[in-house]
């Protein structure tokens, strides 16, 4: 029986920061609290937080614990699951024992591998298309009342637990064996091992609908597929600031206005110039879209190898450094041990002096090691910059040279165009004009100046779009390179800058260190 919590019996409530910081101060190990009372706890480094038993109406405020990967919100009065999208590290996910209605909000926790809806209100099993990783499912004690709905869990190849019991499709005498034929790779169905026997008499049993829907699965799949492979292939195309190039022919054609409105002078004779001006386009654009996708993954090889050289040139300094340090803290130790045994004043101060001596003559040397890597940094990212500049440089010739092409191109078949348009015109305009019915074909022939305009407006809006698919290469290409240029110097700049503050205070410390042991002897 499916049980809700009254308003009557508790006073409902909104998650807010006291109520958070409340359950995690009551999930604090022993060991911690201590730590955790005096330096208090970073909300993003929070991984799990129950709020169960709270009382709570409406989810919200969670936007600090974005680092979450369990989220306990069962036995509440919660209606609606809302303002928790964001939460994308999300794994389990409990909201069982509410009054929820709808499933709602969830489809960007695309992590998400255990789901918990037991005990609400909800009739429907929708909108977790992305929940792709799901795979324990409790939709038990509800108002599910269509057993067709449960091929909605077919989309989810890793489901192996579902728990539906307490459903009114459970009341149906096929409810098993329709769930064991549909959902292949289930092994638990309400709280019991799936017997294999089971499943094969089930699926036997539907076996004409389970062809059926395999071949639609099958076609499906190669459709999002092919989906997929679109979308990368495409922002592949945006990353190398060729983006739409696949579809410049088309748009050009379909989103010119005039071209539509000439084309019911002679559609047959233009389509078949657009078919040859399509043959000869698509040369151009396939041999500047190779050329530049190849250059493209050079430039990403290029950051990929500064980053190595980058690496490997602070390794080998580090290593350097570090011997430096552990050299100095070595006889650091031994100073201390020797200045607390010695009486004479005079003895101890020449000591202090020569240990500080040795922690001047050490900062040095790593200064000087940093000063090596920062002519080193200085010389590699020159090269950098010169080899990331001559990529691009070739990716904006070969842009330049083949839009000049397709425009030369275009110059060709607009004279072919214009020749077809007009010598149509000058045919129907001779013959008998009461002759033709179509009205928008008479209110075109009726002025030959607005044939010429739309001539002319075609032709400039294709050039357009040639115009702007170059700008979108050279703008793209010469902020993509700034940005690249500008991201290594800052880095190398702040890297710099905290090797020398680290130096500047390691040094500090010492002299403190070295002050204390001169104290202590008198």
């Amino acid at each position: 029986m499916i049980t809700f919590v009254s308003y009557a019996s508790v006073d409902p409530v909104v998650i807010s920061e006291e109520l958070i910081n409340t359950a995690i101060n009551e999930q604090i190990t022993p060991e911690i609290a201590e730590i955790a009372k005096k330096e208090g706890i970073d909300p993003e480094e929070v991984k799990s937080i129950r709020l169960d038993y709270k009382n709570i109406l409406k989810i919200n405020n969670l936007w600090s614990l974005k680092n979450l990967t369990k989220l306990q919100l069962d036995n509440n009065i919660i209606e609606k699951i809302e303002n928790i999208n964001f939460l994308v590290n999300l794994t389990w996910l409990d909201l069982s024992f509410n009054n929820i209605t709808v499933i709602e909000g969830i489809n960007e926790l695309v992590n998400l591998t255990d789901l918990s809806l037991f005990n609400n209100r909800i009739s429907k099993i929708e909108n977790m298309d992305d929940l792709t990783k799901l795979t324990v499912f409790s939709i038990g004690n509800n108002n599910l009342s269509s057993l067709e709905n449960i091929l909605y869990l077919t989309r989810f190849e890793n489901l192996r637990v579902l728990n539906a019991a307490g459903n009114k499709i459970c009341n149906d005498k096929n409810y098993k064996s329709y769930i064991l034929a549909n959902l292949k790779n289930l092994k638990y169905l309400d709280y019991r091992l799936i017997n294999q026997e089971e499943v094969e008499k089930s699926r036997a049993l539907y076996l004409d609908d389970l062809i059926a829907l395999e071949e639609e699965e099958k076609i499906m799949k190669s459709k999002k597929e092919k989906q997929e492979q679109r979308r990368k292939l495409e922002q592949l195309f945006e990353e190398a600031h060729i983006k739409n190039i696949d579809m410049l022919f088309n748009d050009m054609f379909e989103q010119d206005p005039d071209f539509h409105k000439l084309n019911i002078l002679a559609p047959e004779k233009i389509q078949d110039l657009n078919e040859d001006y399509r043959a000869k386009f698509d040369i151009i654009i396939i041999e500047m879209k190779d050329f530049i996708l190849k250059k493209h993954s050079e430039v990403q090889e290029e950051k990929e190898l500064i980053t190595k050289a980058i690496e490997d040139a602070k390794a080998e300094t580090d290593s350097k450094g570090i011997k430096l340090v552990n050299d100095l803290e070595h006889r650091k130790k031994v100073f201390i041990r020797t200045v607390m045994n010695m009486k004479d004043i005079k003895e101890v101060d020449e000591a202090v002096k020569s240990m500080k001596h040795d922690v001047d003559e050490t900062a040095n040397q790593l200064m000087a090691l940093e000063m090596t890597i920062v002519e080193q940094f200085e010389e590699i990212l020159r090269d950098y910059e010169k080899n990331l500049q001559e990529l691009f440089n070739s990716m904006l010739e070969c842009g330049q040279t083949n839009m000049a092409r397709i425009r030369e191109l275009e110059n060709n078949y607009f004279e072919r165009y214009t020749e077809c348009i007009m010598s149509t015109y000058d045919r129907i305009h001779k013959s008998d004009m009461d002759s033709i019915e179509n009205e928008e074909l008479r209110e075109l022939l009726s002025d030959k100046e607005i044939i010429l305009n739309s001539l002319n407006a075609t032709h400039d809006f294709h050039l357009l779009k040639f115009d702007q698919q170059e700008d979108g290469l050279s703008s793209g290409c010469n902020k993509e390179f700034e940005d690249e240029i500008q991201r290594t110097h800052t880095e190398e700049i702040q890297r710099n800058r905290k090797r020398v503050i680290e130096i500047v205070t390691y040094v500090e410390r010492l002299y403190y260190e070295i002050e204390q042991a001169e104290d202590s002897v008198f």
